[in-house]
């Protein structure tokens, strides 16, 4: 009997020993087991935030799928372990398998955010694209300019050219006047001559009458012809200055046209430098826009950021601004019109607000004004057109 109990308590001992060693083993696989599926959770949740749910579904769905096999498969474990304490050998296969599940979760998570990162970027570099496109166009309006500036200069080169022969053209009148004056004299000396002549021989005074006035009617035609000649010459030179007096007022007016183009080109320029801004020039004002993103929150406040950018757009307005100056607001397709022209109203309003506050513009040289969704610059069909569509623009006038 004794024999009986200490076989029995043997046993006993003995599983306790068993036990305590198949718990730590058991513990073991199942915290590393639920450390992958804590980083899996971890990885799908990173790629929700890069926008997967859209950009890359199928894989994200693909992640959650193997995570929910991995979390089913442990809380059978858990359960199993509990209840029937299996052996180490099973439970370690357990948590392996259990971690390999979580592992591909995990794996999908992580290319499901690759995915979405590698779409938004693209899309980014095709907005890039466009307003690089936009800014080559602005270029090659100001080349064209330029050129015409260009020939404006030609056309006052050969302006100065004929106001130099109408120069020569007035000193070449004066020597023929000079000319008709000394022939005038002679003619009046002659005349004295005959009549000396008359005094001294009537005979000879006859004869030398007919040759002088043979030389008097031709010094008189002489005279005539000159007069003529002035009066030619007169009119030619009135007809000269008044086409001086046109190419001047040409002049003048083109050289206004320089000093604008040089001042556009240079508004121009200054536009260009400030930061996340596109610019193009029509025939009247230069055009700043202002994609509401990079100044207003999801609040419709105007951020830090938006901030910083209207300071740099309040400088070249006090460095420009010659003008009324028209600031328009504009939305994309989503929501009712109503609710969009109110919004871009407001919006209009607001940048309005802190130009005159913080940047000291006048009040009285602003306008402001909202379109909604009306006048769309891409399509509203795609987050990145929606995005172009949600514009602020700034209208500075490059003549009064």
């Amino acid at each position: 009997m004794d024999d009986k109990k200490r076989l029995i308590c043997n046993a006993v001992l003995m599983g306790f020993m068993v036990i305590s060693v198949l718990l730590p083993l058991s513990a073991r696989g199942a915290e590393n087991a639920a450390m992958v599926i804590e980083q899996a959770k971890a990885a799908i949740e990173q790629a929700r935030q890069a926008g997967a749910e859209k950009k890359a579904p199928d894989v994200l769905s693909q992640a959650k799928s193997w995570l929910s096999q991995a979390e089913k498969e442990y809380a059978d474990s858990q359960s199993i372990l509990s209840r029937t304490m299996k052996m180490v050998v099973s439970n370690e296969v357990k948590s392996r398998e259990i971690s390999y599940l979580a592992t591909m979760a995990m794996t999908k998570g992580l290319i499901a955010e690759a995915k979405s990162k590698k779409i938004t970027v693209a899309e980014e570099l095709k907005g890039a694209q466009k307003d690089l496109a936009d800014y080559r166009t602005s270029l090659e309006v100001l080349n064209r300019k330029l050129a015409e500036a260009e020939a404006a200069k030609e056309v006052q080169a050969k302006a100065e050219a004929e106001l130099k022969d109408l120069e020569q053209a007035k000193q070449k009148a004066v020597e023929l006047e000079a000319q008709k004056r000394m022939e005038l004299e002679d003619v009046q000396r002659k005349s004295a001559e005959i009549e000396a002549l008359k005094q001294q021989d009537r005979l000879q005074e006859a004869q030398r009458v007919a040759a002088r006035e043979k030389e008097l009617a031709e010094a008189r035609i002489r005279t005539e012809k000159l007069a003529l000649q002035k009066e030619k010459d007169d009119a030619e030179l009135k007809a000269k200055e008044q086409q001086m007096a046109m190419e001047r007022q040409k002049m003048e007016a083109m050289q206004k046209k320089m000093a604008a183009l040089e001042k556009e080109k240079a508004m121009l320029a200054d536009a260009a430098k400030i930061l996340q801004t596109t610019v193009k020039s029509t025939d009247r004002e230069i055009v700043i826009s202002l994609p509401t993103i990079n100044i207003f929150s999801s609040k419709n406040e105007i951020h830090s950021q938006g901030k910083a950018i209207l300071d740099e757009v309040g400088a070249y307005l006090k460095k420009y601004s010659i003008g009324k100056i028209a600031i328009r607001s504009y939305t994309d397709s989503t929501g009712t019109a109503a609710v969009n022209q109110s919004l871009s109203e407001k919006r209009a309003q607001k940048v309005k607000e802190y130009i005159v506050v913080y940047q000291n513009i006048s009040s009285a040289e602003v306008t402001v004004e909202g379109f909604g969704s009306t006048q769309p610059v891409a399509s509203n069909s795609t987050e990145a057109g929606r995005a172009l569509n949600r514009r602020v623009e700034i209208g500075i006038p490059t003549s009064k």
